[in-house]
């Protein structure tokens, strides 16, 4: 659906809007009564997008809550532009892993931790553990599976790297009926010089298979590995991206179900002849109207 068509959201209906903001992610979680979730919000580049997108379905430029998946600039990028030159609303709370100002080596980090820490900002700035819940409201339930712990080095139950910030990302499991969602910032996939193999072991803490899974880190070869999608056997897979370039990890992901993009994707299937196209989507908006069902763009899915 293009970002053009997005209409505003209605009371009773869960809403998921995962934009297109290019390389990065940047995701809106409308509940039925109204409380609002962000989840990251692109890069720098994409801060009036963002600012749109949120206007065009809300009507306003606020939110209860944002959230930052994990430290890296393709997900909270333009987060202190949109307060101060946009004037973003968070009326709840700022969620993040914590960690401190030197959790992640990043200018655009410690000017974030600075602004959301700030004693002057009318928000609370908190840090999620596993086990936490966020409250949107009686008609669904967010659970937080996994969240890094960068003083410990752990996420999942186990010990990580820590060379790379896409280890410590934030697990979500979102259910509004018979709908589950699993969304987990960029966690990383496989044992690297720099990455450790988180999902694997928060494949353990999936508590059934999943209607809808936003791919880790726009689908790249070192994350959505098979332990993950063999638990998750999402019907759908949202995938933010701008370009995919070793595709072992979309073949992994075409094979659980139906695929969205927020950009074409062009790629060869496993006979190395045969094409697969994933057409573009922009903006990807899911809704629910009690959970026993989902539509994305005019194709219905049944809950499971």
């Amino acid at each position: 659906m293009s970002s053009t068509e997005v209409s505003l959201w209605r009371p009773g209906q869960l809403e998921i809007v995962l934009m297109d903001v290019r390389h990065g992610d940047a995701q809106l979680i409308i509940s039925p009564t109204g409380e609002t979730l962000l989840i990251d919000a692109g890069d720098e580049s994409v801060a009036p997008i963002v600012a749109e997108r949120i206007r065009k379905v809300l009507g306003k430029l606020e939110v209860d809550y944002l959230l930052a998946s994990h430290y890296h600039v393709d997900h909270i990028g333009p987060i202190v532009s949109l307060f101060r030159d946009y004037g973003l609303v968070v009326r709840k709370a700022v969620l993040d892993r914590g960690g401190g100002r030197n959790a992640y080596d990043s200018s655009i980090y410690r000017m974030y931790y600075d602004y959301v820490t700030a004693p002057e900002r009318t928000f609370q700035h908190v840090q999620l553990s596993a086990g936490d819940k966020i409250d949107l409201g009686p008609a669904i339930k967010i659970d937080v599976l996994a969240a890094g712990n960068s003083d410990a080095h752990t996420n999942c139950g186990i010990s990580v790297n820590g060379k790379n910030d896409n280890d410590y990302s934030i697990v979500l499991w979102l259910t509004f009926g018979a709908f589950d969602y699993w969304t987990g910032g960029d966690l990383s996939g496989t044992d690297g010089l720099e990455t450790t193999n988180v999902e694997t072991a928060c494949a353990q803490l999936i508590p059934r298979p999943a209607d809808l899974y936003k791919a880790e880190h726009h689908a790249i070869s070192t994350n959505n590995n098979a332990s993950l999608l063999n638990a998750l056997q999402p019907q759908v897979t949202l995938i933010s991206l701008d370009g995919v370039g070793d595709t072992s990890a979309l073949l992994r992901i075409v094979k659980t179900g139906s695929v969205f993009a927020t950009n074409r994707i062009i790629a060869l299937a496993e006979d190395k002849k045969t094409p697969l196209i994933i057409n573009d989507s922009d903006d990807i908006i899911v809704t629910s109207r009690d959970g026993s069902d989902f539509v994305i763009e005019g194709m219905v899915f049944k809950s499971r």
